[in-house]
């Protein structure tokens, strides 16, 4: 009986947001660049796993429980736009919201969008900081979790 290897990138995941919890968001983001570059299908399973982390302990928001996005100016707290964000933070929410929504069809066309052009350099920037957006927003997702449990935990004690 052959029983195949484990997976490595959710290990590779795991570990970029490891590494970046840690102080070094940098070299987290690098272990990601075979990922991103293995083939478009690696790549999605990257990204969905990352929208995943992202949202991590969210819930809907909008009616009949879908995932809504919300935008808002952080100098002014007033509500703001998607077309305001850079293009990378644009894509990140918007494929997380469509994976959290279960709207494969919605984020496959995001990511095809993302990754048209990957084969010259301004395409493969795009794609990398596409993805690093969204490894951005899972790791200030996990940071957020990490210091609420450490919050409960403190409050527990007392």
């Amino acid at each position: 009986m052959v029983t195949e290897p484990p997976a490595l990138a959710p290990l590779i995941v795991e570990e970029a947001l490891r590494q970046a919890l840690a102080g070094d968001p940098r070299g987290g983001g690098m272990l990601l660049a075979p990922l991103i570059s293995e083939s478009r299908r690696e790549c999605f399973a990257l990204c969905a796993m990352l929208a995943t982390a992202a949202l991590r302990g969210t819930q809907p928001n909008g009616p009949n429980g879908m995932y809504v996005l919300e935008v808002e100016d952080t100098w002014t707290g007033r509500p703001g736009r998607i077309e305001d964000l850079t293009p990378d933070v644009r894509f990140a929410a918007r494929f997380a919201a469509a994976l959290a929504n279960e709207d494969r069809p919605a984020a496959q066309a995001l990511f095809d969008a993302l990754t048209a052009g990957a084969h010259t350099e301004t395409g493969v920037d795009r794609l990398v900081d596409g993805v690093l957006a969204l490894f951005g927003m899972a790791v200030a997702t996990t940071r957020a979790l990490i210091d609420e449990q450490r919050n409960d935990s403190n409050h527990r004690e007392d």
